[in-house]
């Protein structure tokens, strides 16, 4: 059982690390609209980025952004949450955050953008710093494996929170 328990999570963290992947590429790829303000573009790019989760969730139970009962329904901009953008790899401050979720302090979705200080700053926010970061919860099915997991901050026991992250540079 404790075998397939750990195959369990092991599939799951693969898949939500292409999925996050998957969402990144397309974030960074995004074609900037000039007739849009940088804030509709920005909300264009973000949802994109959610739903592009959405379809890469292989087997997981991840909710469509929009649908009742979803975590990813509006996206909230900072103050920054809690360990959010904890990985970004420029000195420079995070510029803009967004995050999605019920919960403020631990979001299912964050994303953040960093601009370097060689950097232009631009409203497609090209050669900027994107950093995706999104968490799947799991309920962990045998005790005895449980007392060894971080319990989820969310949902408490039985259930893990496990987590995807990429950082990449917009184009």
């Amino acid at each position: 059982m404790g075998i397939i328990q750990f195959g369990l999570i092991f599939a799951v963290y693969v898949t939500i690390n292409n999925s996050v992947r998957e969402a990144a590429r397309w974030g960074s790829i995004y074609v900037y609209d000039n007739t849009l303000s940088a804030t509709a573009n920005d909300t264009a790019r973000n949802d994109g980025m959610v739903d592009r989760m959405y379809f890469s969730r292989g087997i997981l139970n991840i909710p469509v952004r929009g649908t009742a009962g979803s975590n990813f329904n509006t996206a909230t901009t900072g103050p920054y949450p809690t360990g959010s953008c904890a990985n970004q790899t420029v000195t420079a401050p995070a510029v803009a955050a967004w995050y999605y979720g019920a919960n403020a302090t631990n979001p299912d979705v964050t994303v953040c953008y960093a601009q370097l200080a060689s950097v232009p700053t631009s409203d497609p926010r090209r050669g900027y710093y994107l950093d995706v970061e999104t968490w799947y919860h799991l309920q962990v099915f045998i005790p005895l494996l449980q007392q060894f997991l971080p319990d989820d901050p969310v949902k408490g026991a039985p259930w893990i929170r496990l987590p995807g992250r990429i950082t990449v540079v917009i184009n």
